[in-house]
Protein backbone atom coordinates (compact mmCIF):
# COMPACT_ATOMS: atom_id res chain seq x y z
CA UNK A 1 0.00 0.00 0.00
CA UNK A 2 1.09 3.55 -0.66
CA UNK A 3 0.54 6.51 1.57
CA UNK A 4 -1.29 9.65 0.49
CA UNK A 5 0.80 11.55 -2.04
CA UNK A 6 3.16 8.60 -2.54
CA UNK A 7 3.71 7.14 -6.02
CA UNK A 8 3.11 3.40 -6.38
CA UNK A 9 5.05 0.97 -8.57
CA UNK A 10 2.89 1.72 -11.62
CA UNK A 11 4.07 5.34 -11.59
CA UNK A 12 0.67 6.80 -10.70
CA UNK A 13 -0.11 8.77 -7.60
CA UNK A 14 -3.31 8.57 -5.61
CA UNK A 15 -2.91 12.13 -4.39
CA UNK A 16 -5.56 14.76 -5.08
CA UNK A 17 -4.46 16.55 -8.27
CA UNK A 18 -5.73 19.85 -6.90
CA UNK A 19 -8.33 22.32 -8.17
CA UNK A 20 -6.10 23.68 -10.98
CA UNK A 21 -5.42 20.20 -12.35
CA UNK A 22 -9.10 19.28 -12.14
CA UNK A 23 -10.05 22.48 -13.96
CA UNK A 24 -7.50 21.74 -16.66
CA UNK A 25 -8.83 18.21 -17.04
CA UNK A 26 -12.39 19.51 -17.38
CA UNK A 27 -11.29 22.03 -19.99
CA UNK A 28 -9.63 19.28 -22.03
CA UNK A 29 -12.77 17.14 -21.79
CA UNK A 30 -14.95 20.05 -22.91
CA UNK A 31 -12.56 20.76 -25.79
CA UNK A 32 -12.67 17.12 -26.90
CA UNK A 33 -16.46 17.14 -26.72
CA UNK A 34 -16.59 20.34 -28.78
CA UNK A 35 -14.35 18.78 -31.44
CA UNK A 36 -16.70 15.80 -31.71
CA UNK A 37 -19.80 18.00 -31.96
CA UNK A 38 -18.27 20.57 -34.34
CA UNK A 39 -18.73 18.58 -37.63
CA UNK A 40 -22.38 17.87 -36.87
CA UNK A 41 -22.92 21.49 -35.85
CA UNK A 42 -21.34 22.81 -39.06
CA UNK A 43 -23.38 20.48 -41.28
CA UNK A 44 -26.59 21.40 -39.43
CA UNK A 45 -25.96 25.13 -39.75
CA UNK A 46 -24.83 25.05 -43.40
CA UNK A 47 -27.41 22.62 -44.77
CA UNK A 48 -30.40 23.23 -42.48
CA UNK A 49 -30.35 26.37 -40.36
CA UNK A 50 -28.94 28.70 -43.04
CA UNK A 51 -31.30 27.63 -45.88
CA UNK A 52 -34.24 27.65 -43.49
CA UNK A 53 -33.35 31.16 -42.33
CA UNK A 54 -33.05 32.37 -45.95
CA UNK A 55 -36.44 30.83 -46.75
CA UNK A 56 -37.99 32.49 -43.70
CA UNK A 57 -36.63 35.89 -44.72
CA UNK A 58 -37.87 35.34 -48.28
CA UNK A 59 -41.37 34.55 -47.03
CA UNK A 60 -41.65 38.03 -45.48
CA UNK A 61 -40.46 39.90 -48.59
CA UNK A 62 -42.59 41.43 -51.33
CA UNK A 63 -40.97 43.61 -53.99
CA UNK A 64 -37.91 43.98 -51.78
CA UNK A 65 -39.85 45.20 -48.72
CA UNK A 66 -41.21 43.54 -45.60
CA UNK A 67 -44.72 42.21 -46.18
CA UNK A 68 -47.24 39.73 -44.84
CA UNK A 69 -49.16 39.62 -48.10
CA UNK A 70 -47.98 36.09 -48.89
CA UNK A 71 -49.31 34.68 -45.65
CA UNK A 72 -52.55 36.61 -46.06
CA UNK A 73 -52.99 35.17 -49.55
CA UNK A 74 -52.17 31.66 -48.41
CA UNK A 75 -54.58 31.61 -45.47
CA UNK A 76 -57.44 33.42 -47.22
CA UNK A 77 -57.41 31.41 -50.43
CA UNK A 78 -59.92 28.50 -50.42
CA UNK A 79 -57.55 26.50 -52.63
CA UNK A 80 -54.78 26.39 -50.04
CA UNK A 81 -57.29 25.70 -47.29
CA UNK A 82 -58.39 22.53 -49.07
CA UNK A 83 -54.77 21.66 -49.80
CA UNK A 84 -53.94 21.76 -46.09
CA UNK A 85 -57.06 19.76 -45.25
CA UNK A 86 -56.18 17.17 -47.92
CA UNK A 87 -52.62 16.93 -46.59
CA UNK A 88 -53.85 16.26 -43.05
CA UNK A 89 -56.48 13.78 -44.23
CA UNK A 90 -54.13 11.70 -46.38
CA UNK A 91 -51.43 11.75 -43.68
CA UNK A 92 -53.93 10.57 -41.07
CA UNK A 93 -55.25 7.82 -43.36
CA UNK A 94 -51.68 6.69 -44.01
CA UNK A 95 -50.82 6.63 -40.32
CA UNK A 96 -53.93 4.68 -39.29
CA UNK A 97 -53.66 2.31 -42.25
CA UNK A 98 -50.01 1.47 -41.65
CA UNK A 99 -50.69 0.96 -37.94
CA UNK A 100 -53.59 -1.43 -38.56
CA UNK A 101 -51.60 -3.47 -41.09
CA UNK A 102 -48.18 -3.16 -39.51
CA UNK A 103 -48.94 -3.92 -35.86
CA UNK A 104 -49.82 -7.62 -36.37
CA UNK A 105 -46.77 -8.09 -38.59
CA UNK A 106 -44.47 -6.45 -36.04
CA UNK A 107 -46.06 -8.48 -33.26
CA UNK A 108 -45.42 -11.71 -35.12
CA UNK A 109 -41.82 -10.74 -35.86
CA UNK A 110 -41.16 -9.83 -32.23
CA UNK A 111 -42.76 -12.88 -30.64
CA UNK A 112 -42.05 -15.78 -33.00
CA UNK A 113 -38.85 -17.78 -33.19
CA UNK A 114 -39.65 -19.70 -36.36
CA UNK A 115 -37.49 -19.74 -39.49
CA UNK A 116 -40.18 -17.74 -41.25
CA UNK A 117 -39.26 -14.74 -39.13
CA UNK A 118 -36.05 -13.87 -41.00
CA UNK A 119 -37.70 -14.33 -44.39
CA UNK A 120 -40.63 -12.10 -43.39
CA UNK A 121 -38.28 -9.47 -41.99
CA UNK A 122 -36.39 -9.49 -45.27
CA UNK A 123 -39.64 -8.98 -47.19
CA UNK A 124 -40.37 -5.96 -45.00
CA UNK A 125 -36.93 -4.40 -45.44
CA UNK A 126 -36.45 -4.89 -49.20
CA UNK A 127 -39.35 -2.58 -50.27
CA UNK A 128 -37.98 0.07 -47.91
CA UNK A 129 -34.81 0.21 -50.04
CA UNK A 130 -36.71 0.87 -53.27
CA UNK A 131 -37.25 4.40 -54.51
CA UNK A 132 -40.63 6.10 -54.00
CA UNK A 133 -41.00 6.65 -57.74
CA UNK A 134 -40.53 2.96 -58.54
CA UNK A 135 -43.12 1.89 -56.00
CA UNK A 136 -45.57 4.59 -57.11
CA UNK A 137 -45.24 3.59 -60.78
CA UNK A 138 -45.88 -0.04 -59.83
CA UNK A 139 -49.24 1.01 -58.37
CA UNK A 140 -50.04 2.86 -61.59
CA UNK A 141 -49.58 -0.44 -63.44
CA UNK A 142 -51.72 -2.34 -60.93
CA UNK A 143 -54.54 0.21 -60.61
CA UNK A 144 -54.73 1.47 -64.18
CA UNK A 145 -57.78 0.98 -66.44
CA UNK A 146 -55.96 -1.85 -68.21
CA UNK A 147 -54.03 -2.92 -65.15
CA UNK A 148 -53.89 -6.29 -63.45
CA UNK A 149 -56.67 -5.55 -60.94
CA UNK A 150 -59.04 -4.16 -63.57
CA UNK A 151 -58.49 -7.15 -65.86
CA UNK A 152 -58.95 -9.57 -62.97
CA UNK A 153 -62.30 -7.98 -62.11
CA UNK A 154 -63.38 -8.18 -65.74
CA UNK A 155 -62.29 -11.81 -66.08
CA UNK A 156 -64.27 -12.65 -62.93
CA UNK A 157 -67.34 -10.98 -64.51
CA UNK A 158 -67.56 -8.57 -61.56
CA UNK A 159 -67.51 -5.54 -63.84
CA UNK A 160 -68.73 -4.85 -67.36
CA UNK A 161 -65.68 -2.83 -68.40
CA UNK A 162 -62.41 -1.32 -67.22
CA UNK A 163 -62.42 0.00 -63.66
CA UNK A 164 -60.83 3.35 -62.86
CA UNK A 165 -58.92 2.97 -59.62
CA UNK A 166 -56.38 5.72 -60.19
CA UNK A 167 -56.36 9.48 -59.55
CA UNK A 168 -58.48 9.43 -56.42
CA UNK A 169 -58.10 9.30 -52.64
CA UNK A 170 -58.10 5.49 -52.69
CA UNK A 171 -55.09 5.20 -55.01
CA UNK A 172 -53.08 7.85 -53.16
CA UNK A 173 -53.87 6.25 -49.79
CA UNK A 174 -52.88 2.79 -51.01
CA UNK A 175 -49.61 4.10 -52.44
CA UNK A 176 -48.68 6.08 -49.33
CA UNK A 177 -49.58 3.22 -46.99
CA UNK A 178 -47.45 0.78 -49.00
CA UNK A 179 -44.50 3.17 -48.96
CA UNK A 180 -44.69 3.99 -45.24
CA UNK A 181 -45.59 0.48 -44.06
CA UNK A 182 -41.97 -0.75 -43.67
CA UNK A 183 -41.12 2.25 -41.47
CA UNK A 184 -44.13 1.56 -39.26
CA UNK A 185 -43.31 -2.15 -38.98
CA UNK A 186 -39.61 -1.65 -38.23
CA UNK A 187 -40.28 1.02 -35.60
CA UNK A 188 -42.89 -1.13 -33.86
CA UNK A 189 -40.66 -4.20 -34.16
CA UNK A 190 -37.72 -2.41 -32.49
CA UNK A 191 -39.98 -1.32 -29.61
CA UNK A 192 -41.59 -4.76 -29.19
CA UNK A 193 -38.21 -6.50 -29.00
CA UNK A 194 -37.55 -4.66 -25.73
CA UNK A 195 -40.71 -6.02 -24.11
CA UNK A 196 -39.98 -8.74 -21.59
CA UNK A 197 -41.92 -11.78 -22.79
CA UNK A 198 -41.74 -13.25 -19.29
CA UNK A 199 -44.39 -10.73 -18.23
CA UNK A 200 -46.81 -12.13 -20.81
CA UNK A 201 -46.00 -15.69 -19.70
CA UNK A 202 -46.60 -14.68 -16.09
CA UNK A 203 -50.05 -13.41 -17.00
CA UNK A 204 -50.78 -16.68 -18.80
CA UNK A 205 -49.64 -18.67 -15.77
CA UNK A 206 -51.99 -16.69 -13.52
CA UNK A 207 -54.99 -17.62 -15.62
CA UNK A 208 -55.19 -14.94 -18.30
CA UNK A 209 -56.05 -16.16 -21.76
CA UNK A 210 -54.19 -15.31 -24.94
CA UNK A 211 -56.26 -12.24 -25.77
CA UNK A 212 -56.50 -11.02 -22.18
CA UNK A 213 -52.75 -11.30 -21.61
CA UNK A 214 -52.17 -9.44 -24.86
CA UNK A 215 -54.65 -6.66 -24.02
CA UNK A 216 -53.57 -6.23 -20.39
CA UNK A 217 -49.81 -6.76 -20.69
CA UNK A 218 -48.31 -6.66 -24.18
CA UNK A 219 -50.45 -3.91 -25.73
CA UNK A 220 -49.86 -1.33 -22.94
CA UNK A 221 -46.12 -2.04 -23.04
CA UNK A 222 -46.08 -1.53 -26.81
CA UNK A 223 -47.82 1.87 -26.65
CA UNK A 224 -44.54 3.85 -26.61
CA UNK A 225 -43.60 2.16 -29.87
CA UNK A 226 -47.01 3.00 -31.32
CA UNK A 227 -46.62 6.65 -30.33
CA UNK A 228 -43.15 6.90 -31.88
CA UNK A 229 -44.08 5.06 -35.09
CA UNK A 230 -47.28 7.04 -35.58
CA UNK A 231 -45.42 10.34 -35.15
CA UNK A 232 -42.71 9.38 -37.64
CA UNK A 233 -45.18 8.18 -40.26
CA UNK A 234 -47.47 11.19 -39.89
CA UNK A 235 -44.70 13.81 -40.05
CA UNK A 236 -43.09 12.19 -43.10
CA UNK A 237 -46.48 11.83 -44.81
CA UNK A 238 -47.10 15.56 -44.49
CA UNK A 239 -44.29 16.21 -46.95
CA UNK A 240 -45.21 13.60 -49.59
CA UNK A 241 -44.87 14.78 -53.16
CA UNK A 242 -44.14 12.00 -55.68
CA UNK A 243 -46.91 9.57 -54.78
CA UNK A 244 -49.82 12.08 -54.75
CA UNK A 245 -48.50 13.59 -58.00
CA UNK A 246 -48.45 10.22 -59.77
CA UNK A 247 -51.45 8.45 -58.24
CA UNK A 248 -53.74 11.34 -57.41
CA UNK A 249 -55.70 13.99 -59.21
CA UNK A 250 -56.33 17.69 -58.54
CA UNK A 251 -58.48 16.79 -55.54
CA UNK A 252 -55.59 14.96 -53.88
CA UNK A 253 -53.01 17.74 -54.22
CA UNK A 254 -50.89 18.08 -51.07
CA UNK A 255 -49.08 21.14 -49.79
CA UNK A 256 -45.69 20.02 -51.15
CA UNK A 257 -47.16 19.90 -54.65
CA UNK A 258 -48.56 23.40 -54.19
CA UNK A 259 -45.12 24.65 -53.17
CA UNK A 260 -43.62 23.15 -56.34
CA UNK A 261 -46.30 24.73 -58.56
CA UNK A 262 -45.94 28.15 -56.93
CA UNK A 263 -42.16 28.13 -57.22
CA UNK A 264 -41.59 26.46 -60.61
CA UNK A 265 -44.63 27.60 -62.61
CA UNK A 266 -45.83 30.82 -61.00
CA UNK A 267 -42.27 31.85 -60.04
CA UNK A 268 -43.66 33.40 -56.86
CA UNK A 269 -40.81 32.52 -54.50
CA UNK A 270 -42.07 34.59 -51.53
CA UNK A 271 -45.42 32.78 -51.64
CA UNK A 272 -43.67 29.40 -52.05
CA UNK A 273 -41.46 30.22 -49.06
CA UNK A 274 -44.52 31.18 -47.03
CA UNK A 275 -46.21 27.89 -47.93
CA UNK A 276 -43.07 26.00 -46.92
CA UNK A 277 -42.97 27.85 -43.60
CA UNK A 278 -46.63 26.93 -43.03
CA UNK A 279 -45.75 23.26 -43.63
CA UNK A 280 -42.87 23.57 -41.15
CA UNK A 281 -45.15 25.24 -38.61
CA UNK A 282 -47.74 22.50 -39.01
CA UNK A 283 -45.09 19.83 -38.44
CA UNK A 284 -43.79 21.61 -35.33
CA UNK A 285 -47.34 22.04 -34.04
CA UNK A 286 -47.99 18.32 -34.45
CA UNK A 287 -44.80 17.54 -32.52
CA UNK A 288 -45.69 19.99 -29.73
CA UNK A 289 -49.24 18.63 -29.38
CA UNK A 290 -47.86 15.10 -29.41
CA UNK A 291 -45.39 15.98 -26.66
CA UNK A 292 -48.10 17.58 -24.53
CA UNK A 293 -50.42 14.60 -25.04
CA UNK A 294 -48.08 11.63 -24.75
CA UNK A 295 -44.72 13.00 -23.59
CA UNK A 296 -41.29 12.21 -24.99
CA UNK A 297 -40.43 10.00 -22.04
CA UNK A 298 -43.28 7.62 -22.91
CA UNK A 299 -42.36 7.45 -26.58
CA UNK A 300 -38.66 6.70 -26.23
CA UNK A 301 -38.37 4.75 -22.99
CA UNK A 302 -37.74 1.03 -23.10
CA UNK A 303 -40.94 -0.87 -22.28
CA UNK A 304 -40.96 -3.86 -20.06
CA UNK A 305 -37.62 -3.07 -18.38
Amino acid sequence: MTSVGETDRTGFSDADPGPKARAGLQRREHFATALLILPVLVVTIVFFVLPLSMMMVESFKKDGAFSLAQYHEFFTSPIYYWVILTTFTLSLITTVGTLIIGYPVAYYLATTRSRLRNALLLLVVIPYWLDYIVRSYSWMILLGRNGIISRALQDAKLTDGPVTLLYNTFSVSVGMIQIMLPLMILTLYAAMLRIDQELVLAARVHGAGVWRSFAKVFLPLSLPGIYAAALLVFIISLGFYVTPALLGGPGQAMISQSIDVIASRLLDFPLASAAAMVLLAISLLVVIVYNRTFGWDRAWTSPGI
